[in-house]
């Protein structure tokens, strides 16, 4: 049996647009805006605005060797108060 394997992920602020960091083929035409991606402006978590009425909005872009990435085919984004996830 092999010994298992750790890997340790670095949060690193994204700067300027998310949705161009993302989506770069996108980048300056055709480009969903935060609203329409995620209902605000302010990219509110909706599972904590329905628990906590509150608007969480840190957000973890996952990597792209994770299940949810490699099975949806698109980016995925976690919640960092709640872990909800959604692609983005």
């Amino acid at each position: 049996m092999k010994k298992p394997k750790f890997y340790q992920a670095v949060l690193q602020e994204v700067r300027g647009n998310v949705l161009d960091h993302v989506y770069p083929q996108f980048k300056g035409a055709n480009q969903l805006t935060m609203k329409e991606r995620m209902g605000n402006a302010y990219a509110c978590c909706p599972d904590c605005l329905k628990n906590d009425k509150k608007c969480t909005n840190d957000w973890m872009i996952l990597p792209n060797e994770c299940v949810a990435v490699a099975q949806g085919g698109k980016p995925y984004i976690e919640c960092l108060h709640c872990g909800y996830t959604t692609h983005l």
